[in-house]
Protein backbone atom coordinates (compact mmCIF):
# COMPACT_ATOMS: atom_id res chain seq x y z
CA UNK A 1 0.00 0.00 0.00
CA UNK A 2 2.83 2.39 0.86
CA UNK A 3 4.58 1.74 -2.46
CA UNK A 4 1.36 2.29 -4.38
CA UNK A 5 0.74 5.57 -2.56
CA UNK A 6 4.26 6.74 -3.41
CA UNK A 7 3.56 6.03 -7.09
CA UNK A 8 0.27 7.93 -6.91
CA UNK A 9 2.07 10.89 -5.30
CA UNK A 10 4.66 10.74 -8.06
CA UNK A 11 2.00 10.93 -10.77
CA UNK A 12 0.26 13.77 -8.90
CA UNK A 13 3.45 15.82 -9.00
CA UNK A 14 3.74 15.24 -12.75
CA UNK A 15 0.51 17.15 -13.38
CA UNK A 16 1.38 20.22 -11.34
CA UNK A 17 3.30 23.38 -12.15
CA UNK A 18 6.20 23.04 -9.75
CA UNK A 19 7.49 26.60 -10.00
CA UNK A 20 6.04 30.09 -9.71
CA UNK A 21 8.12 32.84 -11.34
CA UNK A 22 7.66 36.55 -10.69
CA UNK A 23 9.09 38.80 -13.39
CA UNK A 24 9.68 42.56 -13.29
CA UNK A 25 10.79 44.16 -16.57
CA UNK A 26 12.02 47.56 -15.46
CA UNK A 27 13.56 50.46 -17.34
CA UNK A 28 17.15 49.73 -16.36
CA UNK A 29 17.01 46.09 -15.26
CA UNK A 30 14.98 42.86 -15.36
CA UNK A 31 14.36 41.06 -12.11
CA UNK A 32 13.33 37.43 -11.57
CA UNK A 33 12.18 35.55 -8.48
CA UNK A 34 11.60 31.80 -8.85
CA UNK A 35 9.72 29.90 -6.15
CA UNK A 36 9.28 26.16 -5.65
CA UNK A 37 5.83 25.00 -4.58
CA UNK A 38 5.85 22.69 -1.57
CA UNK A 39 3.10 21.38 0.67
CA UNK A 40 3.79 24.07 3.27
CA UNK A 41 4.10 26.98 0.86
CA UNK A 42 6.53 28.70 -1.52
CA UNK A 43 10.32 28.52 -1.23
CA UNK A 44 12.57 30.96 -3.06
CA UNK A 45 15.06 29.01 -5.20
CA UNK A 46 16.41 31.78 -7.44
CA UNK A 47 16.57 35.58 -7.18
CA UNK A 48 18.52 37.39 -9.84
CA UNK A 49 18.58 40.44 -12.09
CA UNK A 50 20.15 41.63 -15.32
CA UNK A 51 21.02 45.25 -16.04
CA UNK A 52 19.79 46.62 -19.38
CA UNK A 53 21.95 48.90 -21.49
CA UNK A 54 20.19 52.14 -22.32
CA UNK A 55 19.61 52.90 -25.99
CA UNK A 56 17.61 55.47 -27.96
CA UNK A 57 17.11 52.85 -30.67
CA UNK A 58 13.92 50.94 -29.79
CA UNK A 59 14.91 47.85 -31.79
CA UNK A 60 18.29 47.63 -30.04
CA UNK A 61 16.61 48.05 -26.66
CA UNK A 62 14.14 45.30 -27.52
CA UNK A 63 17.00 42.98 -28.45
CA UNK A 64 18.72 43.82 -25.16
CA UNK A 65 15.58 42.95 -23.16
CA UNK A 66 14.98 39.68 -25.02
CA UNK A 67 18.62 38.66 -24.53
CA UNK A 68 18.42 39.48 -20.79
CA UNK A 69 15.19 37.47 -20.45
CA UNK A 70 16.69 34.42 -22.14
CA UNK A 71 19.78 34.72 -19.93
CA UNK A 72 17.70 34.92 -16.73
CA UNK A 73 15.58 31.91 -17.75
CA UNK A 74 18.57 29.77 -18.68
CA UNK A 75 18.28 26.47 -16.80
CA UNK A 76 14.61 27.04 -15.88
CA UNK A 77 11.98 24.58 -17.11
CA UNK A 78 9.36 27.02 -18.43
CA UNK A 79 6.85 24.22 -19.08
CA UNK A 80 6.86 23.42 -15.37
CA UNK A 81 6.56 27.08 -14.37
CA UNK A 82 3.78 29.64 -14.06
CA UNK A 83 5.10 33.11 -14.98
CA UNK A 84 3.48 36.23 -13.54
CA UNK A 85 4.82 39.52 -14.93
CA UNK A 86 4.59 43.04 -13.52
CA UNK A 87 3.45 45.89 -15.75
CA UNK A 88 4.69 49.34 -14.80
CA UNK A 89 3.96 52.51 -16.74
CA UNK A 90 2.37 55.89 -15.88
CA UNK A 91 -1.08 54.71 -17.03
CA UNK A 92 -1.00 51.29 -15.39
CA UNK A 93 -2.74 51.96 -12.09
CA UNK A 94 -5.01 50.56 -9.42
CA UNK A 95 -7.79 52.27 -7.49
CA UNK A 96 -10.13 51.25 -4.69
CA UNK A 97 -13.77 51.67 -5.73
CA UNK A 98 -16.99 51.26 -3.78
CA UNK A 99 -19.62 49.97 -6.17
CA UNK A 100 -23.34 49.31 -5.58
CA UNK A 101 -24.17 45.70 -4.80
CA UNK A 102 -25.26 43.88 -7.97
CA UNK A 103 -25.11 40.38 -9.52
CA UNK A 104 -21.50 39.55 -10.29
CA UNK A 105 -22.39 38.80 -13.89
CA UNK A 106 -23.23 42.51 -14.30
CA UNK A 107 -20.34 43.83 -12.23
CA UNK A 108 -17.70 44.06 -14.98
CA UNK A 109 -19.90 46.16 -17.25
CA UNK A 110 -20.71 48.43 -14.34
CA UNK A 111 -17.05 48.86 -13.48
CA UNK A 112 -16.13 49.69 -17.07
CA UNK A 113 -18.47 52.67 -16.81
CA UNK A 114 -17.70 53.65 -13.23
CA UNK A 115 -13.89 53.37 -13.45
CA UNK A 116 -13.70 56.36 -15.83
CA UNK A 117 -14.47 58.60 -12.84
CA UNK A 118 -11.54 57.31 -10.78
CA UNK A 119 -8.52 57.48 -13.09
CA UNK A 120 -6.96 60.82 -14.14
CA UNK A 121 -6.51 59.66 -17.74
CA UNK A 122 -8.72 58.07 -20.45
CA UNK A 123 -9.16 54.30 -20.03
CA UNK A 124 -11.16 53.55 -23.19
CA UNK A 125 -8.09 51.96 -24.80
CA UNK A 126 -7.10 49.99 -21.68
CA UNK A 127 -7.51 46.49 -20.32
CA UNK A 128 -9.39 46.39 -17.02
CA UNK A 129 -9.64 43.78 -14.29
CA UNK A 130 -10.66 43.79 -10.66
CA UNK A 131 -10.59 41.99 -7.31
CA UNK A 132 -13.45 42.12 -4.81
CA UNK A 133 -11.94 42.97 -1.43
CA UNK A 134 -15.13 42.62 0.57
CA UNK A 135 -18.50 44.17 1.42
CA UNK A 136 -19.12 47.50 3.16
CA UNK A 137 -22.29 49.23 4.36
CA UNK A 138 -22.71 52.96 3.72
CA UNK A 139 -25.82 54.73 4.95
CA UNK A 140 -27.61 51.42 5.17
CA UNK A 141 -26.69 50.39 1.61
CA UNK A 142 -24.58 47.32 0.94
CA UNK A 143 -21.68 47.91 -1.46
CA UNK A 144 -18.69 46.09 -2.88
CA UNK A 145 -15.20 47.34 -2.06
CA UNK A 146 -13.19 46.58 -5.19
CA UNK A 147 -9.61 47.01 -6.34
CA UNK A 148 -9.84 48.02 -10.02
CA UNK A 149 -6.76 48.04 -12.25
CA UNK A 150 -6.23 49.34 -15.78
CA UNK A 151 -3.34 49.23 -18.24
CA UNK A 152 -3.07 50.65 -21.79
CA UNK A 153 -3.57 48.05 -24.51
CA UNK A 154 -0.37 49.07 -26.37
CA UNK A 155 1.65 48.56 -23.17
CA UNK A 156 0.18 45.12 -22.52
CA UNK A 157 0.72 44.05 -26.12
CA UNK A 158 4.32 45.28 -26.00
CA UNK A 159 4.97 43.11 -22.93
CA UNK A 160 3.36 40.12 -24.65
CA UNK A 161 5.55 40.65 -27.72
CA UNK A 162 8.77 40.86 -25.70
CA UNK A 163 7.97 37.77 -23.66
CA UNK A 164 6.89 35.87 -26.76
CA UNK A 165 10.21 36.57 -28.47
CA UNK A 166 11.95 35.13 -25.41
CA UNK A 167 9.75 32.00 -25.54
CA UNK A 168 7.81 32.92 -22.39
CA UNK A 169 4.02 32.59 -22.09
CA UNK A 170 2.79 34.57 -19.07
CA UNK A 171 -0.04 33.26 -16.93
CA UNK A 172 -0.87 36.70 -15.58
CA UNK A 173 -0.05 40.44 -15.80
CA UNK A 174 -0.42 42.53 -12.64
CA UNK A 175 0.21 46.24 -11.82
CA UNK A 176 3.31 47.21 -9.86
CA UNK A 177 1.43 48.50 -6.79
CA UNK A 178 -0.47 45.20 -6.54
CA UNK A 179 2.85 43.33 -6.68
CA UNK A 180 4.39 45.60 -4.04
CA UNK A 181 1.49 44.93 -1.70
CA UNK A 182 1.91 41.16 -2.11
CA UNK A 183 5.68 41.46 -1.57
CA UNK A 184 5.36 42.87 1.93
CA UNK A 185 2.81 40.21 2.86
CA UNK A 186 -0.32 40.09 4.97
CA UNK A 187 0.14 42.48 7.88
CA UNK A 188 -3.43 42.08 9.13
CA UNK A 189 -2.24 42.29 12.73
CA UNK A 190 -1.15 45.87 12.12
CA UNK A 191 -3.71 48.50 13.09
CA UNK A 192 -1.91 51.44 11.49
CA UNK A 193 -1.28 52.59 7.96
CA UNK A 194 1.91 51.31 6.32
CA UNK A 195 3.59 53.31 3.55
CA UNK A 196 5.82 51.85 0.84
CA UNK A 197 7.59 53.87 -1.84
CA UNK A 198 9.15 52.21 -4.87
CA UNK A 199 11.67 54.51 -6.59
CA UNK A 200 12.76 53.43 -10.05
CA UNK A 201 14.64 54.98 -12.94
CA UNK A 202 11.56 56.52 -14.58
CA UNK A 203 8.71 55.76 -12.16
CA UNK A 204 8.06 56.22 -8.46
CA UNK A 205 4.99 54.76 -6.81
CA UNK A 206 3.60 55.20 -3.30
CA UNK A 207 1.08 52.85 -1.74
CA UNK A 208 -0.59 52.94 1.66
CA UNK A 209 -2.34 49.95 3.13
CA UNK A 210 -3.46 48.53 6.43
CA UNK A 211 -3.29 44.79 7.02
CA UNK A 212 -4.14 43.15 3.71
CA UNK A 213 -6.20 46.05 2.33
CA UNK A 214 -4.84 48.56 -0.16
CA UNK A 215 -5.96 52.03 0.90
CA UNK A 216 -4.20 54.34 -1.54
CA UNK A 217 -1.89 54.19 -4.54
CA UNK A 218 -0.35 57.00 -6.61
CA UNK A 219 2.38 57.54 -9.19
CA UNK A 220 4.80 60.29 -8.16
CA UNK A 221 6.42 62.39 -10.94
CA UNK A 222 9.91 62.25 -9.42
CA UNK A 223 12.26 59.32 -10.13
CA UNK A 224 15.99 58.63 -10.36
CA UNK A 225 16.43 60.21 -13.78
CA UNK A 226 15.11 63.53 -12.41
CA UNK A 227 18.06 63.58 -9.98
CA UNK A 228 20.52 62.89 -12.79
CA UNK A 229 19.02 65.53 -15.12
CA UNK A 230 19.17 68.12 -12.33
CA UNK A 231 22.95 67.62 -12.15
CA UNK A 232 23.47 68.36 -15.86
CA UNK A 233 22.68 72.06 -15.57
CA UNK A 234 25.45 74.62 -16.16
CA UNK A 235 27.28 76.04 -13.13
CA UNK A 236 29.64 78.99 -12.91
CA UNK A 237 32.11 79.10 -10.03
CA UNK A 238 35.66 80.08 -9.21
CA UNK A 239 36.75 77.01 -11.15
CA UNK A 240 35.02 78.28 -14.28
CA UNK A 241 31.92 77.06 -16.14
CA UNK A 242 30.94 73.46 -15.37
CA UNK A 243 28.39 71.36 -17.26
CA UNK A 244 28.19 67.61 -16.72
CA UNK A 245 26.98 65.18 -19.35
CA UNK A 246 24.15 62.83 -18.39
CA UNK A 247 26.57 59.90 -18.08
CA UNK A 248 28.96 61.93 -15.90
CA UNK A 249 26.11 63.07 -13.67
CA UNK A 250 24.80 59.48 -13.39
CA UNK A 251 28.22 58.20 -12.32
CA UNK A 252 28.64 60.93 -9.69
CA UNK A 253 25.12 60.34 -8.39
CA UNK A 254 25.73 56.61 -7.94
CA UNK A 255 29.13 57.07 -6.29
CA UNK A 256 28.36 60.10 -4.14
CA UNK A 257 24.63 59.97 -3.48
CA UNK A 258 23.16 62.97 -1.69
CA UNK A 259 26.01 64.80 0.08
CA UNK A 260 25.58 65.94 3.67
CA UNK A 261 25.25 69.67 4.38
CA UNK A 262 28.57 69.79 6.19
CA UNK A 263 30.47 67.84 3.53
CA UNK A 264 32.78 69.76 1.23
CA UNK A 265 35.09 68.11 -1.29
CA UNK A 266 35.84 68.13 -5.00
CA UNK A 267 34.54 65.22 -7.10
CA UNK A 268 36.36 64.07 -10.24
CA UNK A 269 38.28 67.37 -10.16
CA UNK A 270 35.15 69.01 -11.62
CA UNK A 271 32.44 69.74 -9.09
CA UNK A 272 32.12 70.10 -5.33
CA UNK A 273 29.76 68.18 -3.07
CA UNK A 274 28.18 71.50 -2.11
CA UNK A 275 27.32 72.15 -5.77
CA UNK A 276 25.92 68.62 -6.16
CA UNK A 277 23.64 69.13 -3.16
CA UNK A 278 22.54 72.49 -4.52
CA UNK A 279 21.53 70.98 -7.89
CA UNK A 280 19.77 68.02 -6.25
CA UNK A 281 17.77 70.17 -3.85
CA UNK A 282 14.94 70.93 -6.32
CA UNK A 283 14.00 67.28 -7.15
CA UNK A 284 14.52 66.26 -3.52
CA UNK A 285 12.15 68.95 -2.26
CA UNK A 286 9.64 68.00 -4.95
CA UNK A 287 9.81 64.36 -3.87
CA UNK A 288 9.18 65.30 -0.24
CA UNK A 289 6.33 67.58 -1.29
CA UNK A 290 4.65 64.89 -3.41
CA UNK A 291 4.86 62.35 -0.58
CA UNK A 292 3.38 64.86 1.86
CA UNK A 293 0.52 65.49 -0.59
CA UNK A 294 -0.25 61.77 -0.54
CA UNK A 295 -0.16 61.79 3.26
CA UNK A 296 -2.54 64.78 3.39
CA UNK A 297 -5.00 63.06 1.06
CA UNK A 298 -4.91 59.89 3.17
CA UNK A 299 -5.45 61.82 6.42
CA UNK A 300 -8.42 63.62 4.90
CA UNK A 301 -9.98 60.41 3.57
CA UNK A 302 -9.37 58.49 6.80
CA UNK A 303 -10.47 61.27 9.17
CA UNK A 304 -7.03 61.93 10.60
CA UNK A 305 -5.25 58.62 10.04
CA UNK A 306 -1.70 58.60 11.38
CA UNK A 307 1.48 57.71 9.48
CA UNK A 308 4.59 56.90 11.50
CA UNK A 309 7.02 55.33 9.04
CA UNK A 310 7.90 54.74 5.39
CA UNK A 311 9.74 51.85 3.70
CA UNK A 312 11.79 52.41 0.54
CA UNK A 313 12.13 49.88 -2.29
CA UNK A 314 13.44 49.97 -5.84
CA UNK A 315 16.71 51.01 -7.44
CA UNK A 316 16.60 54.43 -5.77
CA UNK A 317 16.15 53.03 -2.27
CA UNK A 318 19.90 52.50 -1.85
CA UNK A 319 20.88 55.97 -3.11
CA UNK A 320 23.33 57.28 -0.52
CA UNK A 321 21.85 59.88 1.84
CA UNK A 322 18.27 59.56 0.55
CA UNK A 323 16.89 57.78 3.62
CA UNK A 324 18.30 60.43 5.94
CA UNK A 325 17.05 63.30 3.76
CA UNK A 326 13.50 61.92 3.54
CA UNK A 327 13.36 61.13 7.24
CA UNK A 328 14.34 64.69 8.15
CA UNK A 329 12.10 66.25 5.49
CA UNK A 330 8.99 64.20 6.37
CA UNK A 331 9.58 64.01 10.10
CA UNK A 332 8.99 60.25 10.24
CA UNK A 333 11.08 57.08 10.30
CA UNK A 334 12.31 56.02 6.83
CA UNK A 335 13.99 52.66 6.35
CA UNK A 336 15.31 50.44 3.58
CA UNK A 337 13.05 47.57 2.59
CA UNK A 338 14.27 43.97 2.77
CA UNK A 339 12.63 41.89 0.03
CA UNK A 340 13.78 38.60 1.53
CA UNK A 341 13.03 39.27 5.21
CA UNK A 342 9.97 37.00 5.45
CA UNK A 343 10.70 34.50 2.68
CA UNK A 344 11.67 30.87 3.03
CA UNK A 345 14.89 30.37 1.08
CA UNK A 346 16.05 27.18 -0.62
CA UNK A 347 19.84 26.78 -0.55
CA UNK A 348 21.81 29.61 -2.20
CA UNK A 349 18.73 31.25 -3.69
CA UNK A 350 19.95 34.84 -3.43
CA UNK A 351 23.14 35.86 -5.22
CA UNK A 352 24.74 39.13 -4.07
CA UNK A 353 22.05 39.85 -1.48
CA UNK A 354 23.19 43.42 -0.75
CA UNK A 355 22.93 44.27 -4.45
CA UNK A 356 19.36 43.01 -4.86
CA UNK A 357 18.06 43.52 -1.29
CA UNK A 358 15.48 46.20 -2.14
CA UNK A 359 15.26 45.77 -5.93
CA UNK A 360 13.42 42.45 -6.34
CA UNK A 361 10.31 43.35 -4.38
CA UNK A 362 8.06 43.55 -7.46
CA UNK A 363 9.26 40.21 -8.85
CA UNK A 364 8.77 38.59 -5.44
CA UNK A 365 5.34 40.19 -5.07
CA UNK A 366 4.30 38.98 -8.52
CA UNK A 367 5.07 35.39 -7.55
CA UNK A 368 3.30 35.82 -4.20
CA UNK A 369 0.17 37.00 -6.03
CA UNK A 370 -0.40 33.60 -7.67
CA UNK A 371 -4.05 32.62 -7.50
CA UNK A 372 -5.20 36.14 -6.64
CA UNK A 373 -7.81 38.13 -8.54
CA UNK A 374 -6.28 40.77 -10.83
CA UNK A 375 -5.02 39.70 -14.25
CA UNK A 376 -4.47 42.27 -17.02
CA UNK A 377 -4.03 39.79 -19.85
CA UNK A 378 -6.04 40.80 -22.95
CA UNK A 379 -9.78 40.23 -22.73
CA UNK A 380 -9.86 38.60 -26.15
CA UNK A 381 -7.68 35.75 -24.89
CA UNK A 382 -10.09 35.14 -22.03
CA UNK A 383 -13.04 35.26 -24.41
CA UNK A 384 -11.39 32.66 -26.63
CA UNK A 385 -11.25 30.18 -23.76
CA UNK A 386 -14.88 30.88 -22.82
CA UNK A 387 -16.06 30.17 -26.37
CA UNK A 388 -14.09 26.92 -26.39
CA UNK A 389 -15.79 25.88 -23.15
CA UNK A 390 -19.25 26.51 -24.64
CA UNK A 391 -18.42 24.56 -27.79
CA UNK A 392 -17.18 21.63 -25.74
CA UNK A 393 -20.27 21.71 -23.53
CA UNK A 394 -22.54 21.12 -26.54
CA UNK A 395 -20.63 17.99 -27.52
CA UNK A 396 -21.47 15.99 -24.38
CA UNK A 397 -21.78 12.22 -24.86
CA UNK A 398 -22.18 9.06 -22.81
CA UNK A 399 -19.01 7.05 -22.22
CA UNK A 400 -18.93 3.29 -21.49
CA UNK A 401 -17.06 1.57 -18.70
CA UNK A 402 -13.31 2.10 -18.50
CA UNK A 403 -10.24 0.47 -17.01
CA UNK A 404 -8.77 2.74 -14.31
CA UNK A 405 -5.06 3.41 -14.83
CA UNK A 406 -4.44 5.28 -11.65
CA UNK A 407 -6.59 6.86 -9.00
CA UNK A 408 -5.55 10.06 -7.24
CA UNK A 409 -7.08 11.75 -4.23
CA UNK A 410 -9.28 8.83 -3.00
CA UNK A 411 -8.52 6.03 -0.57
CA UNK A 412 -7.86 2.58 -2.08
CA UNK A 413 -8.50 -0.44 0.10
CA UNK A 414 -5.51 -2.71 0.52
CA UNK A 415 -7.40 -5.98 -0.03
CA UNK A 416 -8.79 -4.80 -3.40
CA UNK A 417 -5.32 -3.89 -4.57
CA UNK A 418 -3.94 -7.27 -3.49
CA UNK A 419 -6.73 -9.06 -5.43
CA UNK A 420 -5.78 -7.17 -8.58
CA UNK A 421 -2.13 -8.17 -8.12
CA UNK A 422 -3.11 -11.83 -7.67
CA UNK A 423 -5.31 -11.77 -10.77
CA UNK A 424 -2.52 -10.21 -12.81
CA UNK A 425 -0.08 -12.92 -11.69
CA UNK A 426 -2.50 -15.71 -12.69
CA UNK A 427 -3.06 -14.10 -16.11
CA UNK A 428 0.68 -13.78 -16.67
CA UNK A 429 1.25 -17.43 -15.64
CA UNK A 430 -1.31 -18.58 -18.22
CA UNK A 431 0.47 -16.91 -21.13
CA UNK A 432 2.33 -19.07 -23.60
CA UNK A 433 5.98 -19.80 -22.77
CA UNK A 434 7.22 -18.01 -25.89
CA UNK A 435 6.28 -14.67 -24.30
CA UNK A 436 9.41 -15.09 -22.25
CA UNK A 437 11.59 -14.81 -25.31
CA UNK A 438 14.07 -11.95 -25.35
CA UNK A 439 12.49 -10.24 -28.35
CA UNK A 440 9.17 -9.84 -26.55
CA UNK A 441 10.85 -8.49 -23.46
CA UNK A 442 12.74 -5.98 -25.59
CA UNK A 443 9.44 -4.90 -27.11
CA UNK A 444 7.97 -4.39 -23.65
CA UNK A 445 11.02 -2.46 -22.53
CA UNK A 446 10.67 -0.10 -25.46
CA UNK A 447 6.92 0.57 -24.94
CA UNK A 448 6.83 4.38 -24.75
CA UNK A 449 3.22 5.33 -25.07
CA UNK A 450 1.98 6.10 -21.54
CA UNK A 451 5.24 7.72 -20.59
CA UNK A 452 4.64 10.14 -23.48
CA UNK A 453 1.06 10.75 -22.35
CA UNK A 454 2.13 11.47 -18.77
CA UNK A 455 4.87 13.84 -19.95
CA UNK A 456 2.39 15.62 -22.23
CA UNK A 457 -0.08 16.12 -19.38
CA UNK A 458 2.65 17.29 -16.99
CA UNK A 459 3.59 20.04 -19.43
CA UNK A 460 0.09 21.37 -20.02
CA UNK A 461 -1.85 20.91 -16.80
CA UNK A 462 -2.24 24.06 -14.68
CA UNK A 463 -1.72 24.39 -10.95
CA UNK A 464 -5.44 24.77 -10.20
CA UNK A 465 -6.50 21.56 -11.99
CA UNK A 466 -6.19 18.15 -10.30
CA UNK A 467 -6.91 14.88 -12.11
CA UNK A 468 -8.69 12.30 -9.96
CA UNK A 469 -9.08 9.60 -12.62
CA UNK A 470 -7.49 8.79 -15.96
CA UNK A 471 -8.71 5.72 -17.87
CA UNK A 472 -8.79 4.23 -21.36
CA UNK A 473 -10.87 1.69 -23.28
CA UNK A 474 -10.68 1.07 -27.04
CA UNK A 475 -8.34 4.07 -27.42
CA UNK A 476 -10.88 6.44 -25.84
CA UNK A 477 -9.42 8.30 -22.88
CA UNK A 478 -11.55 9.64 -20.05
CA UNK A 479 -10.29 12.23 -17.57
CA UNK A 480 -12.04 13.25 -14.40
CA UNK A 481 -10.82 15.99 -12.14
CA UNK A 482 -11.38 19.05 -10.00
CA UNK A 483 -10.73 22.69 -10.96
CA UNK A 484 -10.14 25.06 -8.08
CA UNK A 485 -10.64 28.57 -9.47
CA UNK A 486 -12.87 31.65 -9.14
CA UNK A 487 -13.60 31.17 -12.88
CA UNK A 488 -13.70 27.37 -13.34
CA UNK A 489 -15.22 27.56 -16.81
CA UNK A 490 -12.26 29.53 -18.14
CA UNK A 491 -9.77 27.18 -16.53
CA UNK A 492 -11.40 24.03 -17.95
CA UNK A 493 -11.85 25.62 -21.37
CA UNK A 494 -8.20 26.62 -21.48
CA UNK A 495 -7.24 23.07 -20.48
CA UNK A 496 -9.38 21.67 -23.33
CA UNK A 497 -7.77 24.00 -25.86
CA UNK A 498 -4.32 22.96 -24.74
CA UNK A 499 -5.19 19.24 -24.92
CA UNK A 500 -6.32 19.63 -28.53
CA UNK A 501 -2.98 21.16 -29.52
CA UNK A 502 -1.07 18.07 -28.34
CA UNK A 503 -1.54 14.29 -28.47
CA UNK A 504 -5.28 14.37 -27.82
CA UNK A 505 -7.98 14.84 -30.46
CA UNK A 506 -11.77 15.33 -30.45
CA UNK A 507 -11.69 16.56 -26.85
CA UNK A 508 -15.22 16.72 -25.40
CA UNK A 509 -16.55 18.04 -22.12
CA UNK A 510 -18.97 15.43 -20.71
CA UNK A 511 -20.02 16.99 -17.41
CA UNK A 512 -19.17 19.83 -15.06
CA UNK A 513 -20.66 20.23 -11.60
CA UNK A 514 -20.10 22.75 -8.81
CA UNK A 515 -18.85 21.29 -5.52
CA UNK A 516 -21.17 22.48 -2.77
CA UNK A 517 -19.52 24.78 -0.26
CA UNK A 518 -16.26 25.08 -2.18
CA UNK A 519 -14.91 27.38 -4.92
CA UNK A 520 -14.34 24.37 -7.15
CA UNK A 521 -15.99 22.32 -9.90
CA UNK A 522 -15.83 18.65 -10.85
CA UNK A 523 -15.45 17.90 -14.54
CA UNK A 524 -15.25 14.95 -16.93
CA UNK A 525 -13.53 15.05 -20.34
CA UNK A 526 -13.13 12.46 -23.09
CA UNK A 527 -10.73 12.46 -26.02
CA UNK A 528 -9.29 10.16 -28.69
CA UNK A 529 -5.68 9.27 -29.20
CA UNK A 530 -3.96 10.97 -32.11
CA UNK A 531 -3.40 8.27 -34.75
CA UNK A 532 0.13 9.54 -35.40
CA UNK A 533 1.01 9.22 -31.72
CA UNK A 534 -0.17 5.62 -31.34
CA UNK A 535 3.15 4.02 -32.20
CA UNK A 536 3.06 1.18 -29.69
CA UNK A 537 2.43 -2.34 -31.16
CA UNK A 538 1.21 -3.45 -27.75
CA UNK A 539 -1.51 -0.82 -27.68
CA UNK A 540 -2.61 -1.62 -31.22
CA UNK A 541 -2.85 -5.24 -30.18
CA UNK A 542 -5.29 -4.48 -27.41
CA UNK A 543 -3.14 -5.13 -24.33
CA UNK A 544 -4.84 -3.62 -21.24
CA UNK A 545 -3.03 -2.08 -18.32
Amino acid sequence: MKIFKEQIDKFTRIFKKDFIIGLDIGTSSIKLAQFLKKEDGLYLVKADLREIKQSEDSSLREQEIVFALKDLFRGIDIKKSKVIAVINCPKTAIKIIKAPYMPRAELRDGLNLEAKNYFPFPIDDSFLDYEILGDVVEKGNRKYEIAVSVSPKPTVKKYLLLLGKAGIKPASFIPSSYALQKAVGDLSAEDKALVFVDIGKLHTELIIYRGRYLLFSRKIPVALDEFTKAMTGALVSGRGRIELTFDEAEKIKQETGIPAEAESRIIEDKISTTQVLSMLRAPLEQLVSEIERCFDYYREESAGGKIDSLVLFGGGASLGGLIKYLSEGLGIEVKLGDTFEKLRLEGNAVFQRDKVLSRLELAVGAAQSVGKGINLLPAEIKEETKRAFKRSGLEAAVVGGALVLFYIGMSIQLNNFQKKISASKLELASLEPQLKQAAIFRLLAKEPYWDDVFKELSNIITSNIYLTELSMENNLIRMRGIVNSPEPEESVANFILTLERGLFKSVKLITTKEITGKAANEFEITCWLDEKSRTSPLLKGGVKF
